[in-house]
């Protein structure tokens, strides 16, 4: 089941994001701190720019996340959606949670009001899920650490 996340779901939200950090795609390049995923749940949460989604497996345990912020686009003012998180434990994956994360995503931010919506892919694989569901690829990202500057 998907449902809007509140405050009581930031430890499990703080829990996935953890994982996500520490065994996902960007362990090594993103710090994993707790405090602050607490603090961006929570602003997003209460937020009414943003949102948070839960998904709960057929026990009830929380398995899976999607947030978003919506912004105006920094060139065309329109209102966007942008992914900032979006994680589901390995072993339930295989149970549609992640697509009805992403369906339920883009149904609330187009009633939220935002004409795109956007989501990173940190591999190839997360890159051909979008695709699948009509995105397109606008850019790919990189990130340094700037202990070691020109």
């Amino acid at each position: 089941m998907v449902r809007d996340a509140t405050t009581a779901d930031i430890p499990e939200l703080v829990r996935l994001g953890s994982l996500s950090l520490v065994n996902g795609p960007y362990a090594g390049m993103i710090k994993d701190t707790p405090e602050q995923s607490a603090k961006l749940a929570l602003e997003v949460i209460e937020n009414a720019k943003g949102k948070v989604l839960i998904y709960e497996n057929d026990t009830g345990r929380v398995v899976g996340l999607l947030g978003f912020i919506i912004f105006a686009h920094y060139f065309t003012g329109e209102p966007t959606a942008n992914e900032i998180m979006w994680y589901v434990e390995p072993e339930e994956r295989k149970g549609g949670g992640g697509m009805k994360l992403l369906w339920e995503a883009e149904r609330q931010a187009k009633e939220m009001g935002a004409k795109y919506m956007s989501f990173s892919a940190p591999n190839v694989d997360v890159a051909n899920i979008y695709e699948r569901f009509g995105y397109k690829q606008l850019e790919v990202s990189f990130v340094k650490e700037l202990d070691a500057v020109h």
